[in-house]
C-alpha cells in the first residue's frame, strides 16, 4: 500500500471494536433494561432474590468486582513503591507531596462550600405546609434503620480518630486484607523512600521486582477491563432490580417523596457544579489543558466508578486512563492517584454536608453558622480518613448529627436514594483525583500531558 489510513473503520454493529467507554455505556443501558424487566416480573424482594436470574446477575457482578479488588493491593503497593523509589531521593519530592496535599485540601473545601451553599439556598428539607419529621414517620423506614445499626453500631465521635491509628498498622498483611488502604499507603511510601537509599546492587534488584509487579498488575487490569461491559451490565441490572422492588413494595415514600427528590436533586446539582464547572476551570486556568480532552480520556474510569460506586475498585482503571490516555507520567500518576483514592473524596465530603443539613431541616432544626462550620470541618476530616473507617459516610453523618443535636434516626431517610447518589459522588471522586494528577504533572513540567500523539508511520502502513 502506498497510502495508510490512521484508523480502520468497522461496522457499527461490531460492538467488540468500540472504544471501551462506549462498550461500558452500552452495558449500563442494557443492564438498566434487564433490571427493570426483572423487577417487573416479581412482587417482593424475597421472590426477586430467590430467582435464578437475580442470582446469576449477582454472581457475574461480584466476579467483576472481585477482579478489580484483587488488583488493589499489588497495584497500590507497587505503584507507590516504584514512584517513591524514583522521586524519594530527589529534591522535588517534598514539593510534589506538598502540592498534592494542597490540591486535595483546596478542592475538598470548595466542594464542601458548594454543598453547604446549595442546601441552604434550596432547603430541600423545608416544606411549604410546615411538615416536620416525627418518630412515627422514621419508624416507616425500618429496613434502613436496621442497615444503619448494622453498619454504624455504637460508634461515636471518638471512634473516628482511630483512623489515624490505622495509618501505622500493626500488621500490614491484615491491613491489606481488610482493605485499609491508608496503612498500606503509608507503609508503601516508607518502603519506597528507603529502597531508594539502598546500595546499587540491592536497589536495582528491588526496583526490578516492584517494577515487574506493577507491569503485571497493569496487564491483569487490561484483562479484567475486557470483561467490564458484561460485569457492569450485570451490576447495574442487579442493583436496579433490587432497589425498584424494595421501594415499590410499600408506600414508604408517600409522605417524603418530594423532599427526598429535592435532596437528591440538590446533591447531584452540587456534585455537577463541582465536577463540570470548578474542576474544568482548574484544568483550564491552573494546568492549562483542555478539560474536554481530559474528560474524554477519563471516560472508562468515570463510568466504571459510576457503576461500581467504589474509588478503590476503580483505581486500576484510573491509573490506566491517566497514564495511557491523558499521558501523565508513571512517576506522577503512581504517587498522586493511590493517595487520592484514599484521602481525596470531594464528592463524599460534599454529600456529608448536604445530608446532615437536609436531615436537620426535616426535623425543623435551624443550624447556625457555628454548627455549619463544625460540619465543614468534620466533613473535611472524614474525607481524608474515609478508607480507614467502614461505612465512613454513615459514621461521619452520625457524628455530625449527634454533635449538633439532630436525631440520627433521620439518616434512614437518605438511604432510600443513597445508591444512586453514591454512584454519582464516586464518579466525582475519581474525576477529582484524575484532575489532580494532571495539575501536579503540569506543575512538574510534564509537557506531554494531553498532547495528541502523531500517528506512527511504521504501524500505520502495511
Amino acid at each position: 500500500m502506498t497510502e495508510a489510513t490512521a484508523e480502520t473503520t468497522y461496522p457499527i454493529w461490531a460492538v467488540w471494536r468500540w472504544k471501551l467507554h462506549w462498550q461500558i455505556l452500552l452495558g449500563i443501558v442494557l443492564g438498566a433494561l434487564v433490571g427493570l424487566g426483572l423487577a417487573s416480573s416479581v412482587e417482593t424482594s424475597a421472590e426477586l432474590k430467590d430467582s435464578a436470574s437475580f442470582k446469576t446477575l449477582a454472581l457475574i457482578a461480584q466476579m467483576f468486582i472481585n477482579g478489580l479488588k484483587m488488583l488493589i493491593v499489588p497495584l497500590v503497593a507497587a505503584s507507590l513503591i516504584v514512584a517513591m523509589g524514583g522521586i524519594g531521593k530527589r529534591p522535588g519530592f517534598a514539593r510534589m507531596g506538598g502540592e498534592t496535599l494542597l490540591y486535595y485540601l483546596c478542592t475538598s473545601l470548595i466542594a464542601v462550600l458548594i454543598g453547604i451553599t446549595l442546601v441552604n439556598v434550596i432547603a430541600p428539607g423545608v416544606s411549604d405546609d410546615g411538615f416536620v419529621l416525627t418518630q412515627e414517620t422514621t419508624d416507616q423506614f425500618s429496613n434502613e434503620q436496621a442497615t444503619i445499626k448494622k453498619k454504624v453500631g455504637d460508634k461515636e465521635g471518638s471512634d473516628f480518630f482511630d483512623v489515624f491509628l490505622k495509618m501505622i498498622p500493626s500488621n500490614i498483611v491484615a491491613a491489606a486484607a481488610n482493605g485499609q488502604l491508608l496503612g498500606l499507603i503509608v507503609v508503601s511510601l516508607l518502603f519506597g523512600y528507603f529502597m531508594a537509599r539502598l546500595n546499587d546492587d540491592k536497589r536495582v534488584v528491588m526496583e526490578q521486582f516492584w517494577g515487574g509487579l506493577y507491569d503485571i498488575a497493569i496487564s491483569v487490569t487490561n484483562l479484567v477491563l475486557a470483561f467490564a461491559p458484561i460485569g457492569i451490565a450485570a451490576l447495574i441490572a442487579k442493583t436496579l432490580a433490587d432497589n425498584v422492588v424494595a421501594l415499590g413494595a410499600d408506600g414508604r415514600l408517600d409522605q417524603l417523596i418530594g423532599m427526598i427528590f429535592m435532596f437528591a436533586v440538590t446533591t447531584i446539582l452540587a456534585l455537577g457544579i463541582h465536577a463540570l464547572i470548578v474542576m474544568p476551570l482548574i484544568l483550564k486556568f491552573v494546568a492549562g489543558v483542555s478539560p474536554i480532552a481530559h474528560l474524554k480520556a477519563m471516560m472508562p474510569a468515570i463510568v466504571t466508578a459510576f457503576s461500581t460506586a467504589s474509588s478503590a475498585a476503580t483505581l486500576p482503571v484510573t491509573l490506566d486512563c491517566v497514564e495511557t490516555r491523558s499521558r501523565v507520567s508513571n512517576r506522577t500518576a503512581s504517587f498522586v492517584l493511590p493517595l487520592g483514592a484514599t484521602v481525596n473524596m470531594d464528592g463524599t465530603a460534599l454529600f456529608e454536608c448536604v445530608a446532615a443539613l437536609f436531615i436537620a431541616q426535616l426535623y425543623g432544626i435551624d443550624l447556625g453558622m457555628a454548627d455549619q462550620f463544625f460540619i465543614i470541618m468534620v466533613a473535611l476530616l472524614t474525607s481524608v480518613g474515609v478508607a480507614g473507617v467502614p461505612s465512613a459516610s454513615l459514621v461521619a453523618i452520625v457524628i455530625i448529627l449527634q454533635a449538633v443535636g439532630v436525631p440520627m434516626e433521620g439518616l434512614a431517610i437518605i438511604l432510600v436514594v443513597d445508591r444512586i447518589l453514591d454512584m454519582c459522588r464516586t464518579s466525582v471522586n475519581i474525576w477529582g483525583d484524575s484532575c489532580g494528577a494532571v495539575v501536579i504533572a503540569k506543575s512538574e513540567g510534564e509537557d506531554q500531558v494531553l498532547v495528541p500523539q502523531a500517528p506512527n508511520p511504521d504501524t500505520a502502513a502495511t
